[in-house]
């Protein structure tokens, strides 16, 4: 994998101006400030941490740092579920089923917040299944891992539905004398966690937003990660890793049957949109390793590797390959979502009023200060009937409706990809021009309302 293919996102350049904004001004964004369509609406960066650090890599480097970031996080991270399954299982197996794992994680392999949650979770997970295989409750260790998923990225409630699941095992899985005691302390952990949850500039705030984006689930068709997962090799080799996973543990159903939960529900999570085959391929492997042992003894691993010695190797391998990796090539914005030329060219002529952008130039103009008709930020903004009207216009055979949106939002100029259903619609638009066109995106303005050709 190139390091330019971690930045084949246009979301990874509104993240990292986000991050510029916030050390700027050392406050977090409370109101929408890059958008002219819902300037001033309410709007949080909830991911601000995973923003900030994607900044502070950029600042150093560049955009070299913000793939050197992203390339150590999950190398260290594929390194320490290499050592934690050869600690319970043979060489061999940890290989093949590390190497599963990066084949379903490749794809979404990207400079984004997500990416933090690989180790955030894989501690989450290890840390739960630890406490199960001692009897108790988990330790309180954990709760500052909480508070980390949750200022680095939105996924962090299924981690507490997770360890919500897995607490009956804990209590029911020991002496019918000991549930009540094993339920106190697991109830205490939840109720912990869940109010370390809240420990965000925010406050409870981030998880309303992501409930919000479920039930109105009117951005989620025109996105491509919230897609069911496709049956390409990453997928066939997650619905095997599914099915796999699900046959050990339902060999033993009294024992294993709030795992085999905590695994259907993350399948189906998967299944139904591709973006979760992160959380089901990382937190699969650990809550089958062990009942997979108890299974199939040959599967055992030969005596532990000292931990301080294994993950200093660990460690030392993954930054060996990441400065290795980062230092032969030259990584750049994928050109298709960066159409600086196309931007210069308005600049030139002076426009500056509210622009009109396909989605995937959104966070290009974000982090060039123009703010945008719509872009990557969809789980909060661009909805009660935006996306859809949007689409809607867009497919009219006639260009009246589109006209009506520009008008509507007082659009004057659109910097747009050269070949598509906005492309389309602008051409046939009277008094609008073609002002510049490259291969990679056309700029249109309404020959009305700007200053004349120097």
């Amino acid at each position: 994998m190139r390091a330019d293919q971690l930045l084949n996102d246009p979301d990874s350049q509104w993240h990292m101006a986000i991050g510029r904004w916030i050390v700027a001004h050392g406050t977090v964004p409370w109101t929408d400030l890059f958008s002219h369509t819902f300037a001033g609406s309410p709007w949080i960066a909830k991911e601000w941490a995973s923003q900030v650090l994607f900044y502070g890599a950029f600042a150093v480097a560049g955009w070299w740092g913000v793939c050197m970031l992203t390339i150590l996080v999950v190398a260290g991270s594929l390194g320490s579920l290499h050592l934690w399954l050869q600690r319970r299982v043979s060489a061999t197996a940890a290989l093949m089923t590390v190497t599963a794992v990066f084949v379903v994680l490749a794809p979404h392999l990207l400079a984004r917040p997500h990416i933090f949650t690989v180790p955030v979770l894989l501690v989450w997970m290890t840390g739960l299944v630890a406490a199960l295989e001692r009897g108790r409750a988990p330790s309180f260790w954990l709760i500052p891992v909480m508070v980390a998923w949750a200022n680095l990225h939105g996924s962090y409630p299924i981690g507490l539905v997770i360890a919500g699941i897995l607490a009956g095992e804990g209590v029911f899985s020991g002496p019918r004398s000991e549930w009540i005691g094993r339920a106190s302390r697991w109830g205490r952990f939840l109720v912990v966690a869940t109010a370390a949850s809240c420990l965000t500039p925010y406050g409870y705030a981030p998880f309303l937003v992501n409930l919000g984006l479920f039930n109105s689930g009117e951005s989620l068709p025109f996105i491509k990660e919230w897609q069911p997962l496709g049956l390409d090799g990453a997928g066939v080799v997650a619905v095997a890793l599914l099915i796999g996973s699900i046959a050990l543990l339902v060999a033993d159903t009294r024992k294993t049957l709030f795992r085999l939960g905590v695994v259907t529900l993350l399948g189906v999570m998967m299944i139904r949109h591709a973006r979760f085959a992160e959380l089901f391929v990382l937190a699969a492997p650990i809550l089958v390793a062990g009942p997979a042992m108890t299974r199939f003894p040959a599967l055992r691993g030969g005596p532990a590797i000292a931990t301080s010695r294994g993950l200093g190797f660990a460690i030392l391998a993954c930054a060996v390959a990441a400065i290795a990796t980062a230092a032969v090539v030259s990584p750049r914005l994928n050109e298709a979502m960066t159409p600086q030329a196309a931007l210069d060219a308005a600049r030139a002529r002076g426009l500056s009023g509210p622009v009109y952008n396909d989605y995937d130039f959104g966070g290009f103009l974000i982090r060039s200060g123009v703010p945008t008709f719509i872009d990557g930020r969809s789980d909060q903004l661009f909805l009660d009937g935006f996306m859809n009207g949007l689409d809607q216009a867009l497919a009219a055979s006639e260009p009246d409706r589109f006209a009506a949106l520009l008008a509507r939002y007082r659009v004057t100029w659109a910097l747009v990809r050269r070949e598509g259903r906005s492309a389309a619609h602008l051409r046939s638009l009277e008094g609008w021009r073609l002002l510049h066109e490259d291969e990679t995106a056309s700029v249109y303005h309404d020959a009305a309302g700007v200053p004349a050709a120097r």
